[in-house]
C-alpha cells in the first residue's frame, strides 16, 4: 500500500493527500511559428478555444500571464454512460520563460503540475505537455487508467489547437 504524502501547495491552499500516478508526456507539431503558439496556449484564458472541457476561465491573482498570477477553470468531465461532473479548478502559472511554461493545477481530484514547451519544428512548432498527477484520494484502478485516459485527452486538445489555427478567424 503507497505511503500517504501531505503536500502544501501555497499560501491559498490547504495540505492534501498525496496518491502519484505516472507522469504524462504528449507532443504534437502545430503548423504556426513558435512565438505565436506560445503566446496563445500560455494566455489560460485561451483554453476554451482549445480544451473542450474548460467552459470559462477567469483571472483571479495577479495581471495576466506572468508567475503567480491564479486563474479559475470552470470545466466539466463528460464520462460514458454516466452524468457529466461540472468542477472548478485553481491554476496558478509557477514558471514562465520564453516558450515554456509551467502551471500548478488543483481540482477536486488531483492536483498537477503541467509544463508546455513550443519548440520550432520545419515551418511550425512542436508542442510538448509533460503532466505529473497525484490524487487527492486513493485511486484504485484510475492509478492505471489515468495515463492512457489522460495522453487520449491531452493529445485531442492537441488535434483542436491544430484545428483552431487551420480556421480562418485564428489567422
Amino acid at each position: 500500500m503507497p505511503e500517504e504524502k501531505v503536500h502544501v501547495l501555497g499560501a491559498y491552499r490547504q495540505p492534501v493527500a498525496s496518491y502519484p500516478v505516472r507522469s504524462v508526456k504528449v507532443s504534437a507539431r502545430i503548423p504556426v511559428a513558435p512565438d505565436r503558439l506560445f503566446a496563445f496556449v500560455s494566455d489560460t484564458r485561451n483554453d476554451p478555444l482549445w480544451c473542450p472541457n474548460v467552459e470559462k476561465v477567469d483571472l483571479v491573482e495577479g495581471g495576466g500571464v506572468e508567475a503567480g498570477a491564479r486563474f479559475r477553470f470552470h470545466q466539466h468531465l463528460d464520462r460514458p454512460r454516466s452524468d457529466r461532473i461540472e468542477f472548478d479548478a485553481d491554476v496558478e502559472i509557477v514558471d514562465i520563460g520564453a516558450r515554456a511554461i509551467t502551471w500548478h493545477v488543483t481540482d477536486k481530484f488531483q492536483d498537477r503540475n503541467i509544463q508546455l514547451v513550443v519548440e520550432p519544428d520545419g515551418s511550425g512548432s512542436r508542442i510538448t505537455q509533460v503532466t505529473e498527477a497525484a490524487f487527492q484520494r486513493r485511486p484504485g484502478l484510475a492509478r492505471w487508467a489515468y495515463p492512457l485516459l489522460a495522453r487520449r485527452t491531452f493529445k485531442g486538445q492537441f488535434e483542436q489547437l491544430a484545428a483552431y489555427f487551420d480556421g480562418s478567424d485564428a489567422k
